[in-house]
């Protein structure tokens, strides 16, 4: 039996010796016709780039041309906003100077009802007031009080006369206390008293004077800061 020696196989080597038996310029085409196909394919790839930007492109430019519009019409609603609410500032200005003449023309103020009042019930029984004569300063007439002399109080800002008719010199008294105890009241004098005669009856005729302070003013329109 003769052994006949084998030649030893290479693992993914060919069985039999291989030869290209192409021509030269067969092979060059063959080369050129695949880089061709790889040229196409970068070419299109190169193309669908390109699309894919104008694709962006376009999509961002109507997104932006939709936020134009979109702030175009919130500036347009809020011009015409504007025009309607344009009388506000007006307005509060007319209104805050309509409220400083108010509060400049009224700041010499006395509610003179309650005052009167408060002067009758300061009153004694005893003693009836037959006139009350007054005269205030004013923001237009400036100061018309009269001081009563060198010890007044400075600063008052009216001056009241009162006369009236008391039973008895004790109850003038009284009424000249009462009197200085009311807010916004100085300088309570009894200018005069005489003697009268009325059927029968005598009593004494007062005339007394009282100074205001700026106490007395009601301060309706004042804003407090």
């Amino acid at each position: 039996m003769n052994d006949t020696i084998q030649p030893a196989q290479v693992p993914g080597a060919p069985s039999l010796p291989q030869v290209n038996l192409l021509p030269p310029h067969v092979r060059a085409k063959r080369k050129i016709a695949v880089v061709r196909v790889w040229l196409g394919l970068a070419l299109l790839v190169v193309v669908l780039l390109i699309i894919l930007a104008a694709v962006v492109t376009v999509w961002e430019k109507q997104s932006a041309a939709a936020d134009l519009a979109d702030i175009q019409a919130r500036n347009d609603t809020l011009q015409q906003e504007q025009l309607q609410y344009a009388e506000a500032p007006r307005v509060l200005r007319e209104l805050k100077a309509r409220e400083s003449a108010r509060a400049v023309a009224m700041s010499t103020e006395v509610l003179w009802s309650p005052y009167l009042s408060a002067i009758s019930s300061a009153t004694p029984l005893e003693v009836s007031i037959d006139t009350v004569t007054v005269s205030q300063d004013t923001v237009w007439g400036g100061s018309t009080s009269l001081s009563a002399g060198p010890l007044s109080t400075p600063g008052t800002v009216g001056l009241v006369n009162i006369n009236g008719r008391a039973q008895s010199l004790a109850a003038v008294s009284d009424w000249q206390d009462s009197l200085s105890k009311l807010k916004g009241v100085v300088d309570v004098e009894v200018s005069s008293i005489e003697i009268g005669a009325e059927e029968d009856s005598v009593y004494y005729a007062v005339s007394a004077t009282l100074s205001l302070t700026s106490d007395a003013f009601a301060n309706q329109f004042v804003t407090e800061q």
